[in-house]
């Protein structure tokens, strides 16, 4: 005839119990992370008093480095598809399913229409080791206007955002807002660093 044990209560139960949940909550709180995407660009923001913080989802972003090249950057990858997509059309790229996916996968972009696709066809490494041009924005050429316009279009509910580095000079960023004035894109935040 079988024993049958009795149900143990006391202090084992009571660990058990607690490292169960403790496992559960920290299953949980992976699943449910977003982790923020690696920038490609490294811009030094200057400080402000602002308190008003810039959301982390709906929010396209150009980076104006010190050297005054522009990057546009997404920081959802589902966001990310759409507006490849919406590019690839209106500007007639051209660009295969993996390159869209590859392009889903990077946070922010440096590159113009006429080299995004050799920079999507190299790998993680050489594109890190590639010296990227930026994305054309003067009188002669809007192009980065086009990719702020595509983003909207991908995205109705988007905001954009304006980070530069902190040496940036003066006229890439009066530039930047010149050609976004000329096309009546008027709404933006200016991303600074907290005092």
């Amino acid at each position: 005839m079988a024993q049958v044990k009795p149900k143990r209560h006391g202090p084992a139960m009571d660990m058990t119990a607690m490292c169960d949940v403790a496992f559960l909550l920290l299953t949980f709180f992976i699943m449910t992370t977003t982790f923020k995407s690696q920038e490609t660009v490294k811009v030094i923001t200057p400080s402000s008093v602002s308190d008003l913080i810039v959301e982390e989802k709906n929010i396209g972003t150009i980076s104006v480095t010190n050297e005054g090249k522009y990057y546009f950057g997404i920081t959802e990858p589902v966001e990310r598809r759409a507006f490849i997509n919406v590019l690839n059309t209106k500007m007639n790229l051209g660009l295969t399913a993996d390159q869209q996916n590859t392009f889903s996968k990077i946070a922010e972009v440096g590159v113009g229409k006429d080299g995004l696709k050799s920079y999507l066809n190299l790998n993680a490494s050489d594109r890190e080791k590639v010296k990227v041009p930026g994305i054309a924005c003067d009188s002669l050429n809007t192009e980065l206007v086009d990719w702020v316009k595509a983003y909207a279009e991908s995205n109705p509910a988007g905001n954009l955002a304006i980070r530069g580095d902190v040496k940036t000079q003066y006229p890439a960023v009066k530039l930047l807002f010149d050609e976004l004035g000329k096309a009546k894109i008027y709404k933006f935040r200016l991303v600074t660093k907290g005092e």
